[in-house]
This record gives C-alpha cells, sequence and structure tokens, in this order.
C-alpha cells in the first residue's frame, strides 16, 4: 500500500529525531486505517480514467495524498467539535490524552492538532512527489489548492455558523456545498482528470453533476448524525442533535419547531423532526438533488461504462447506512 510505505519512511524521519515521536506518527497510521469510505481518492481514479489515462504508480500515491488529507480533516474536525469517536475508535485527541503527564484534555486537543498539520503536510509531500510529469502535476497542484482552501473555509463558515445565535439553511448549505460537495465530489474528480492531461472543459462540465451529488451525500451525513446506528455510523447515536451542528436539518427543524431549540432529550428531538416533516422534506431533498446530479452524469463526454460507475457510487452513497 502506497501510503503504507509513505508512513513507514516519515515514521523512521521522526524516531530519528526523537524516540518519543513514534506514537505520534502510529496514531496518523492507526486514524487512516481506522476505515472510511475512500471516497475521495475513489473519485479521483475515477476522474483519471475519464480523462483517458489508465491508473498507474503515480495515480495510486496521489490517491493515498487524498486520504492523508481528508485524515488531516477529520482530526482537527474532532478537535473542534470535540467528539469522543471517530470510525469506531476514539478520536486522535482521545488517544493522544492519554500520553499526557498532566492536563491530558488540553494536551490531547493541542497533539490532535499538530497531528492534523502533520498530515496536511505530509499529504502535500505525496502529491508533489507522486511522480507525474511536470505539466501535469502543475495542473493537478492547481486545483489541489483549490480543494485545500475551499475546505478550509467551508470549515470556518461551520465553525462561524455553530457560535451564531440564528442558524440558518441557506448558511448550512453553503456550507455543504464547499466543505463537502467540492471537496468530497468535485474538486477530487477534478484532481484526476487534471493528473490525466483532460481539456479543461471536461473539468468544469463535472461541476453540475458534482455539487448536487455533494450536497446530497452530505445530507445523508445529516440524517445519519441525528438517526443512524452508531454500529454502523462509528459515532455516538445522535451526537449531532447533543451537540446542536448547525446542519440543514437542524436548521429546517428550528423553523418548523422553533419550540426544539429548548429540547434536551434526543429521542424527543426525532420525534419532532419526524413530526414537523422535516426527515421526510430531507429525504425527498436528497432524492432530487441525485436525480438532477445524475441527469448531469448522464450527460458528460465519457465511456458509458465510466457513467454506469459514476451512477451506482452515487446511489450507494445517498442511500447508505453508515
Amino acid at each position: 500500500m502506497a501510503l503504507s510505505r509513505f508512513l513507514a519512511e516519515r515514521r523512521a524521519e521522526a524516531v530519528a529525531i526523537d524516540p518519543r515521536l513514534g506514537p505520534l506518527v502510529d496514531e496518523l497510521e492507526a486514524a487512516v486505517r481506522a476505515g472510511g469510505k475512500r471516497l475521495r481518492p475513489l473519485l479521483a481514479v475515477w476522474g483519471y480514467r475519464a480523462g483517458g489515462a489508465e491508473v498507474d504508480e503515480p495515480m495510486l500515491r496521489a490517491g493515498a495524498a487524498l486520504e492523508l488529507l481528508h485524515t488531516f480533516a477529520l482530526i482537527q474536525d474532532d478537535v473542534m467539535d470535540r467528539s469522543p469517536t471517530r470510525r469506531g475508535r476514539p478520536a486522535s485527541h482521545i488517544t493522544l490524552a492519554r500520553s499526557a503527564e498532566s492536563e491530558p484534555e488540553r494536551f490531547g486537543a493541542s497533539a490532535a492538532i499538530l497531528l492534523g498539520d502533520l498530515a496536511l503536510i505530509w499529504a502535500d509531500r505525496m502529491l508533489v512527489d507522486s511522480g507525474f510529469p511536470a505539466e501535469r502535476l502543475r495542473a493537478g497542484l492547481a486545483v489541489y489548492h483549490e480543494l485545500r482552501t475551499e475546505v478550509t473555509l467551508g470549515q470556518y463558515l461551520d465553525v462561524l455558523a455553530a457560535h451564531s445565535l440564528q442558524i440558518r439553511e441557506e448558511d448550512a448549505l453553503k456550507v455543504d456545498r464547499y466543505k463537502t460537495a467540492s471537496y468530497t465530489v468535485q474538486r477530487p474528480i477534478q484532481l484526476g482528470l487534471a493528473l490525466a492531461g483532460a481539456p479543461r472543459t471536461l473539468l468544469e462540465a463535472v461541476s453540475d453533476y458534482a455539487i448536487p451529488a455533494g450536497v446530497a451525500f452530505q445530507l445523508r451525513d445529516d440524517v445519519l448524525g441525528a438517526f443512524g446506528d452508531p454500529d454502523l455510523t462509528g459515532k455516538p447515536s445522535g451526537d449531532d442533535l447533543i451537540q446542536r451542528k448547525p446542519t440543514w436539518l437542524w436548521a429546517r427543524t428550528l423553523r418548523r419547531r422553533p419550540d426544539a431549540r429548548y429540547v434536551t432529550d434526543v429521542a424527543l428531538l426525532r420525534r419532532l423532526m419526524i413530526e414537523s416533516g422535516v426527515l421526510a422534506e430531507a429525504e425527498n431533498e436528497i432524492q432530487a438533488l441525485v436525480e438532477q446530479a445524475l441527469e448531469a452524469a448522464g450527460r458528460l463526454p465519457v465511456a458509458p461504462e465510466l457513467i454506469e460507475e459514476l451512477t451506482a457510487l452515487t446511489e450507494r452513497l445517498a442511500w447508505r447506512r453508515s
């Protein structure tokens, strides 16, 4: 596995500085190996093939770099949300806190932030050293820089909404657009296309598919955050409701039932969402977005078998349970 080899090399470099750095890199590898859908690498590889290239070692390294970048985002997201678990295991800030001799909570958060930074730095290095010809790498890096910028700005908008007194649906959808749709679907596909040397027109054409598909993916995440089975999601059931995450689902619930703001019981909040019709509205919105995405996918000037793969992946993600 490209990423395992890369992290083994980085671990040796870190331990040469100080043996105490070994457990830090071990936690990064454990976080990467903990599971996940590997959606961003999958879509990047799809884009590479749609651009007319055969999957090769440089593309595998580029896909691994995206997964390392995603690990950075998850580690720091868990610190900001104070999430205790991720993918069925303790979040990195919880694990790292165990090695503190004093102030474990503060140490764990500080160490996790640094670990996230390290994952980001190494993701950049892995992509730059992936082995693509200079011109194609330059085109790929232009997309990659957009991806990193948009997910960071989208994350800030999410944090801003979480600390605002008023939660608006349009604000939640803007976060979904930049924190998820662009970062998870649009830019990974465009990265693969750019690395394959595809024309700019094809990179631009995927947006009509990627934006609605990505927002549908996030709305499904919102539903699972409120109603999901923890054995499948790897997170506590109803965690998003307890934390009052500023999702579209929560914003719509407050518009339909303003009294929900004062409810602390998760079961009652779920009932309010169902009885007010918000859950049904979310499912209808997901369905409409999927139909919009698939209609746009059908217009893409790529091989029919690639359209079939994209259709199957979109439907699987939209109706997933984890």
